[in-house]
């Protein structure tokens, strides 16, 4: 399994419940993979990181600012695609060392 690191989606959203709505609309639209998923005040600002091609990411972007229309224009805070991602942003959010344990806990299996 190798990780795709050519795009990353950045999405900031207002409370837990709109984040999962958001995040299902980005996965339905495209494909890439959810990467992580961190709440800070108790669920009140989510964000979540997903990755995969560019056209990918830049399609689950979409969906996540179309999604306004079900979580309400003021709860998505920031959707954003950063292509080829700098290595240090990269380890920053701990993508790789994340993908690097999901891989190898399902090569022990």
């Amino acid at each position: 399994m190798t990780l795709n690191l050519d795009a990353i989606g950045v999405v900031e959203v207002n409370y837990y419940s709109n984040a999962v709505v958001v995040m299902d609309e980005m996965l339905k639209a495209s494909s890439v993979e959810l990467v992580s998923c961190h709440k800070k005040l108790g669920g009140r600002m989510v964000h979540t990181v997903v990755s995969g091609k560019t056209s990918s990411v830049n399609a689950a972007i979409d969906a996540a600012k179309k999604s306004v229309d079900k979580v309400g224009a003021g709860n998505v805070k920031v959707a954003i695609t950063i292509s080829n991602p700098h290595p240090e942003v990269v380890k920053l959010m701990n993508l790789l060392e994340d993908k690097l344990t999901q891989m190898e806990a399902s090569n022990d299996n």
